[in-house]
Parts: structure tokens; sequence; C-alpha cells
């Protein structure tokens, strides 16, 4: 069995060393050794068990729920409680994800009418503003006229 500094896990994890350190205080990382002089020292299941976790927060858990498989796998000592439960968590993260998802194509809907709108305004302004344009031309070009008679 292998074993690893912190320094090393860290790497291997793309973890922090106070990332590691806080999982473990928390308790999900609770089998963590010691050596000689309290040096902690990590192995490969350490190692399994932060990419699970970190695979669990990308997938938009969060340390409490983390920490409450935790508590059921060490009540129960098997998957087979905690499996349903983490479809469950899964299951409300995913109806999340829907309703952020139907949110921002509204609101992306709303945004593109709002543009719309605007253009519309400058377009009209515009139009208006080549119109007095148009118009400021023709007195000029009639106060020219007027003035050489």
């Amino acid at each position: 069995m292998d074993y690893y500094q912190i320094g090393k896990l860290a790497n291997l994890s793309e973890l922090s060393p106070r990332t590691i350190r806080y999982y473990e205080e928390i308790g999900l990382l609770n089998s963590v050794k010691r050596v000689e002089g309290g040096k902690r020292v990590y192995t490969d299941g350490d190692l399994q068990r932060l990419r699970f976790i970190t695979r669990l927060k990308h997938l938009g858990l969060t340390l409490s729920e983390m920490l409450e498989l935790e508590d059921i796998y060490r009540i129960h000592q098997t998957n087979k409680k905690v499996l349903p439960r983490l479809l469950e968590l899964l299951d409300t993260h995913a109806t999340k994800i829907d309703d952020r998802i139907n949110n921002l194509n509204r609101l992306k809907t709303d945004i593109l009418s709002y543009q719309d709108k605007i253009r519309n305004k400058l377009s009209m302004d515009d139009d208006f503003q080549k119109g007095e344009d148009r118009h400021e031309r023709s007195r000029d070009h009639q106060r020219r006229s007027d003035s050489h008679r």
C-alpha cells in the first residue's frame, strides 16, 4: 500500500492541502492515518475518496449533503442505503438545473425582445434625424435662394 504526504495527495487530487485538511476536519475524509510525530499520511483509498468528493461537488452536492451520505454509510456500513439517497439528491439537483435553464431561456427571450425595441427606437431616431437634416438643408437652400434675389 502506498502512503502519501499531504503535498503529494494535493497534487494527485488537484485539491489544496487546506481543502484536504478541511474535509478531514468536518468528517468527509475520516480514514486518515498518522505516523510517529503525528504527521498525516494518506492512502490510495483517501485519494479515491477525494476524487469521489470532487465528483459529487461537481454534480452540485453540498458538503452537508455529502456529510449526510457519510452518516448513512457509517450507520449501515453499506452503499445499499447510500445510493438510493444519492439518487434522490441528484434528482433534486437535476430538477433545479432544469428550472434554472428555463429561467435563463426566459431571460434570454426578454433580452432579445428588449434589444429589438432599442434597435427600433434607434432606427426611428435615425429616420427622424435624417428628416430633420433634410428639412434643415431645404431651409438653408431656400434662404440662399432668397438672399440671391
